[in-house]
Parts: structure tokens; C-alpha cells; sequence
């Protein structure tokens, strides 16, 4: 982002009070109104047209600065980051967790129990699971999709769950915004988790609880 472009981001997450990351219609031309007083109705109109703000349920405004500033054409950065938002977090989590207990545990035993804790969250029953049960129940309003004030309680309660087990700090409302954000992909919009993204959000935070748990592990404790 621009220096610009950072500033107007810094106004519009001010003016989200939720932390949803979305803005509604009506927030949106209020503000543009406010801002460009100047620019026409039917101007107006044809920007909330381009920006999917007259669907309802509210435009990303950081898809909404991105388009404001964007060229068109995605940079190489850009197109590094959404890759990795696709691939999601949890293989590189579980190799470092991996790394790390190897330092203190025997090498075998913890490639014993990572190997069980990925082979569980890349099968078809665990995928399965998600998807018939963990998304339907996360997805309250029922559009087949998943935004950061539903994803929200489940990602706490990850976090925590995994923190509480090895006395660590409590995570923060940037810890939770960041887990969401680091899998929050284009396929059906920012701000929004298809079923996939999910299924890898849910993925990266088993792996945070594994790791702490592994001391608790017969696996490992023998």
C-alpha cells in the first residue's frame, strides 16, 4: 500500500467498530459523499457498482482500497501472498513445531507423533468433518460463507485452549485477526472463508493445540 492508501485504511478499520472488516453500503456513501463532495451521483453509483457494494451484506474496505489503487494488474507480491493465504499455515506450523520439539524430545517419537497429527488433518475424515459439520455450525447467517466475527469465538477458543496448556500469554485480538486474515482468500471474496480456506483455518489451529499438547502425548512420554 501507498502512504495514501495506508492512511485511508487506518480511517475505515476506525470507523469499523465490529472488527468485521466489511462496511456497509450505506457507510460507503456516506463517506464518499463526505470525502468527494464533488463527484456526481451517477458516479457514485457506478463506483459502488464496481465494488460489489449494491449486493448488500457489506464491500471489504480493504478490497475497496486495494481496488481504488490498484492498477489492474496483481504485482508479483501480491500473487506470492494469496498463494500463500491458499496454502494456508498449518504444514509450515507443524514442520516448525516439529523443529522446535525435537530439540527436546527424542526424534523419533516426535516424528512419530507429527506424522499422526498430519496424517488425521489431511485426510477425507477430517476434511469431511469440517465441512459437513464444523462450517455449517460456524456459518450463522447460512450464505456459505464464513466472515471473522463468526470465525472468531472458534479461533479464541483454539488459541486459548492452546495457551492455558503451556502457561503461555492469552492471545491477543491480533492473534485472532491475523490466523484469520492469513487464510482469508480471493475465492469468494476478502473478508469472506469459502469452505476450503476453512477447512485449512481449522487445520492451522489444530496444529497450534497439538503442539502444545505434545508433552501430554503417550507418544512422546512413552
Amino acid at each position: 500500500m501507498s502512504v495514501v492508501s495506508e492512511q485511508v485504511f487506518k480511517a475505515f478499520k476506525n470507523w469499523d467498530v465490529q472488527g468485521k472488516g466489511l462496511i456497509s453500503r450505506a457507510q460507503l456513501l456516506r463517506i464518499i459523499r463526505r470525502l468527494a463532495p464533488q463527484v456526481g451521483e451517477a458516479d457514485i453509483e457506478a463506483l459502488l457498482a464496481a465494488t460489489g457494494a449494491e449486493k448488500g451484506g457489506g464491500v471489504s474496505y480493504h478490497d475497496f482500497i486495494n481496488w481504488l489503487w490498484s492498477d489492474g494488474v496483481p504485482t508479483e507480491e501480491e500473487l506470492r501472498k494469496e498463494a500463500a493465504r491458499e496454502r494456508g499455515l498449518w504444514e509450515d506450523a507443524l514442520k516448525d513445531a516439529q523443529a522446535r520439539a525435537a530439540k527436546n524430545w527424542p526424534a523419533d517419537r516426535v516424528d512419530k507423533y507429527f506424522s499422526e497429527v498430519r496424517g488425521r488433518l489431511a485426510g477425507e475424515d477430517y476434511i469431511q468433518h469440517v465441512k459437513d459439520t464444523m462450517f455449517v455450525k460456524t456459518d450463522q447467517d447460512k450464505d456459505g460463507r464464513v466472515s471473522f466475527e463468526e470465525a472468531k469465538a472458534l479461533i479464541i477458543k483454539s488459541l486459548k485452549c492452546a495457551a492455558d496448556l503451556v502457561h503461555a500469554p492469552q492471545p491477543t485480538e491480533d492473534d485472532v485477526r491475523e490466523a484469520f486474515d492469513a487464510h482469508d482468500t480471493l475465492a469468494v471474496g476478502r473478508g469472506r472463508m469459502g469452505v476450503d480456506e476453512f477447512v485449512n483455518l481449522t487445520r492451522y489451529l489444530q496444529v497450534r493445540v497439538a503442539d502444545s499438547m505434545l508433552p501430554l502425548s503417550k507418544v512422546i512420554t512413552g
